[in-house]
């Protein structure tokens, strides 16, 4: 477990800033100052940027790329398609204008003097001239799973149950004998509990591993080390397939282009007059076959044991397999029934190894040619299907089109809504049984990649648009990130003081289906306190009570209105207030050798009542990592407002800590490089906002129950469970609706490239550690 500070940071009741209009409408800004030249530094801005990987500000489809230069370099084709990166064209390009409205002041909290003073942070300015958000805090918790998936001072004996919290029994727990039996008493929930165990059972470590089930003698990977997982390449072969790309010089390459140019045998001349003849027209099917073979020689080399699968799909699925068997056709009405397709997928027999199948393999991946339709749903759920058989498997789905036959079809708008919930099916379906899809869009192409990138979001799959020239490159990445756990399931218990956050459940204690693991994984959570409650309610409910009261006082301090000044602890009532507050993990999971292990961590933190002190200890990837999950989450979910505010009070966190602490000012650059992707996110929530106001004259939220009214439900949320122990009432159906239209309606127009860039950005680490010319 990683915390966003080492410190729990508590506090007397919740504080709020306001977002000034000025500052919502122009957007994140990482820089000190409005400077061209600053924002450059901080990373670029879908708002401002004209490159195709980052998102339009247009609902509709994105433009294709500029074509390219008249003499471009000559290594280009073979180094994009090997991996390397091609060398820079000497063309000079336009520096684009940046979005900055005339006359915006922004960044006016980044007051080294005022920023911790909390004298009039909401009165300041009023709610009307902005909006009002929870005061972001280091209250965080990461998991990297690289490092929890691995046995640790394994424990015999099984876990000892609270039986309040179900919290575990460990090495903090203290045991005392009353009347001669051994009795626990909570230090989470305060339960007393009675022991029946020996001495040797109870944990001596901070971390320990419980091993439920051994592994079976047959697995994926077995205890020898050989790799035998699955690997399925799901190839789209329609008709849009045959769009070439230009490369320099000329090459020979295997495929459909090359088995059409030997139809030439008088080798007659067949370039159109001004045709350029010292280049090679690589078409999209052929960037795939030779980044596909590509990957096989490797394999060959590295996993000699791993299995390879071949599924074509265009007006019809093919299934290849491993080349060894007549392959399997599935059209007409098959591809409307579900049911057939999971009968035909569990029936196609365990590929064997690619040391055993890579030239027959080989010889039928260069054998495909171009031509119809798009059965993307179809060739998905047979794909997924057959390699939930194996555990540990992997599809890898490489489409420039929208599925539009057969089920899963994502061209009629009537019917979105139902064939959206198709994937997410097979997404759930993938999770049980340890599948990772992974899906690969062509730069270019629109395929709703909102809906097809929630199944490799759900199962631990990757997402990317990439040029199709750089496809081996990215199938590199996606196979390099092998699953070291499936059916994971994280629970993070909390003190009864505690609470978590954008969660369902009001206990102290939360439980994440997380299923696929690789070594990238991370997971956040973010906590609150619970505060005393309330004795009277705020008369007006846009200020908070303590603003009231300072009102009331003639402008006392806030701090000193709720009894305590900044930087001194409250008075204790409670004699039995704990010097430190525990925290417990508990990870279960099948590793990749089929045994069930149970891991419990369990640490203990000091606490302190004063925001400097909390913020001066923090963790500045923890903070960072957490933004760019939740805020990418929070859009993904059509909720652009909390989402935006997620980001802009975080980033004011990061902010505080990088300029008013010496530790902190040594993280600037790392604070720049983090928020300026993160600000990428920001400025295209902005962007469809705005999209929304020019084309409806309104936001979707203004019909459907707005957006502030979403950010007041988790005011609402925080204050109801930081004042009061109790669960709080119900929310309203209507506004859970709300919700549901806002995201429908949205992912409408979601562009690919948008949808890339929130898929991405919820990898956490993995988007904010990439360089700039890789995004």
């Amino acid at each position: 477990m990683n915390f966003g500070s080492k410190k729990v940071f508590m506090y007397a009741e919740p504080e709020f800033e306001v977002v000034s209009d000025d500052e919502y409408n122009h957007g994140m800004s990482v820089s000190e100052s409005s400077s061209d030249e600053e924002e450059e530094a901080a990373g670029p801005s879908p708002s401002a940027s004209t490159d195709s990987s980052l998102p339009s500000s247009s609902s509709g489809p994105v433009p294709p790329p500029p074509p390219a230069a008249s003499k471009p370099p000559k290594s280009g084709f073979l180094a994009g398609l090997f991996g390397s990166k091609p060398k820079a064209s000497s063309a000079p390009t336009a520096k684009p204008k940046k979005f900055k409205p005339r006359g915006t002041k922004v960044g006016k909290w980044r007051n080294l003097d005022e920023c911790y003073n909390t004298s009039d942070r909401v009165s300041n300015e009023s709610p009307q001239q902005g909006k009002r958000h929870r005061r972001a805090d280091t209250n965080i918790i990461s998991i990297d799973f690289q490092k929890i998936i691995a046995p640790s001072n394994m424990h015999t004996g099984d876990p000892v149950h609270c039986s309040s919290c179900d919290v575990i029994l460990s090495s903090i727990s203290k045991i005392a004998t009353k009347d001669d039996k051994k009795v626990w008493h909570c230090e989470f929930c305060g339960e007393d509990n009675e022991l029946d165990i020996e001495e040797e059972e109870i944990p001596t470590n901070s971390d320990v591993t419980y091993m439920l089930e051994p592994a079976p003698s047959t697995a994926s990977s077995g205890l020898t080390g050989k790799d035998e997982s699955l690997v399925i390449f799901c190839v789209d072969i329609s008709g849009s397939m045959s769009v070439t790309s230009v490369v320099p010089g000329r090459i020979n390459l295997r495929g459909s282009m090359a088995r059409h140019q030997s139809l030439n045998t008088e080798r007659a001349d067949q370039y159109l007059p001004r045709q350029r003849r010292d280049v090679t027209y690589v078409s999209r099917l052929q960037a795939v076959q030779a980044a596909v073979d590509h990957q096989l020689e490797e394999m060959i080399k590295q996993h000699p044991n791993r299995r390879v699968a071949l599924i074509t799909f265009n007006s019809e699925v093919t299934i290849i397999g491993d080349g060894s068997q007549t392959p399997v056709t599935v059209a007409g009405d098959k591809l409307t029934n579900a049911d057939d397709l999971r009968a035909k997928g569990s029936e196609i027999p365990m590929p064997g190894a690619i040391s055993a199948s890579r030239g027959t393999l080989g010889d039928k991946l260069f054998g495909l040619e171009e031509g119809g339709t798009t059965a993307l749903g179809p060739a998905l759920l047979i794909a997924a299907t057959m390699a939930g058989n194996h555990p540990g498997s992997k599809v890898i789905i490489c489409t420039d089109g929208k599925a539009n036959v057969g089920v899963g079809r994502l061209d009629e708008e009537e019917s979105m809504e139902k064939e959206a919930a198709f994937y997410e099916n097979i997404g759930k379906d993938a999770i049980e049984k340890g599948v990772a899809v992974s899906v690969i869009s062509i730069k270019g192409t629109d395929c709703k990649l909102v809906h097809l990138g929630k199944i490799a979001d759900m199962t631990g799959g990757q997402v990317n648009i990439v040029d199709p020239l750089k496809l081996t490159q990215e199938f590199s990445t996606i196979l390099a990130d092998q699953i070291i756990a499936t059916n994971v399931v994280a629970t993070c218990h909390l003190h009864r003081k505690l609470f978590f956050f954008y969660e369902e459940t009001e206990e102290s204690k939360v439980v994440r289906n997380i299923g696929n693991v690789t070594a990238s994984t991370e997971v956040t959570f973010e906590y609150g306190v619970r505060c005393q409650e309330k004795k009277n309610p705020p008369k007006n409910p846009t200020i908070s009570e303590a603003e009231e009261n300072q009102q009331a006082s003639g402008g006392q301090n806030e701090t000193e209105a709720s009894g305590s000044r900044q930087g001194e602890e409250p008075m204790q009532t409670n004699t039995d207030e704990p010097s430190e507050l525990p925290f417990q993990l508990v990870v279960k999971y099948t590793d990749r050798e089929g045994a069930t292990a149970l891991r419990v961590l369990t640490q203990c933190k000091e606490f302190t009542y004063d925001r400097r002190e909390a913020e001066k200890e923090m963790d500045l990837k923890v903070v960072g990592v957490h933004t760019a999950q939740t805020s990418s989450a929070l859009a993904l979910e059509g909720q652009y407002t909390e989402a935006r505010a997620r980001g802009l009070m975080n980033q004011r966190l990061a902010w505080r800590f990088t300029n008013v602490f010496d530790n902190g000012r040594q993280h600037q650059k790392s604070y720049k490089k983090m928020f300026g992707k993160i600000r990428s996110v920001d400025h295209y929530i902005n962007s469809r906002q705005q999209d929304e106001r020019r084309t409806h004259g309104r936001t979707y939220s203004d019909s459907e129950g707005s957006d502030e009214e979403d950010n007041d439900e988790t005011n609402e949320n925080f204050e109801a469970r930081g004042h009061s122990s109790e669960p709080k009432p119900t929310k309203p159906k209507h506004k859970s609706l709300s919700k549901t239209l806002k995201m429908k309606k949205r992912s409408e127009v979601c562009s690919d490239t948008g949808a890339n860039l929130l898929f991405k950005m919820k990898k956490g680490s993995r988007a904010l550690d990439q360089d700039s010319d890789e995004d």
